[in-house]
């Protein structure tokens, strides 16, 4: 099913693994990355779906910093409001952008993230990425298994 499609971005919702995918096919505007997460997010919420792929893989050029901080201050904070619990994003990107992000200092480490409401990680393979966001499913399972078990 097709939640959104433009020139730089389409939105589907994998029902197989069970994953939204959005695929970034161009470098953006501002106002673009924020209408695309916009849909991403409102796909997320109409289908309760916590587990993402976010293929950049395809986009030409690096990663903006004012984007990171958007991200950071704006964006990823309404993930837990919209979507009441953890959400799992696996970030595909060739080795180059990458490498490009591991080597800006804008861009915080994956260790920022920890103990917040979603998690991060990036990956070179979409296969790598989908096994990880089905890691984060069982997980994700388990642990809400043990907090309605009976003491």
């Amino acid at each position: 099913m097709k939640h959104f499609s433009s020139p730089y971005l389409t939105i589907d919702y994998l029902a197989e693994p069970r994953v939204l995918a959005g695929r970034w096919w161009r470098g953006v505007m501002p106002f673009e990355l924020h209408r695309g997460y916009a849909a991403l997010l409102d796909a997320a919420v109409s289908r309760r779906c916590r587990f993402w792929l976010v293929d950049l893989s395809n986009r030409a050029g690096g990663v903006d910093a004012a984007d990171v901080q958007w991200m950071l201050s704006d964006f990823f904070p309404q993930l837990p409001v919209r979507l009441k619990r953890t959400t799992y994003l696996a970030y595909l990107m060739a080795p180059h952008q990458l490498a490009g992000v591991l080597a800006d200092p804008s861009i915080p480490a994956l260790t920022y993230f920890d103990g917040r409401p979603y998690r991060l990680e990036r990956f070179t393979t979409e296969v790598a990425a989908l096994e990880w966001l089905e890691h984060c499913r069982l997980q994700d399972a388990r642990a809400r298994r043990r907090k309605t078990a009976p003491q």
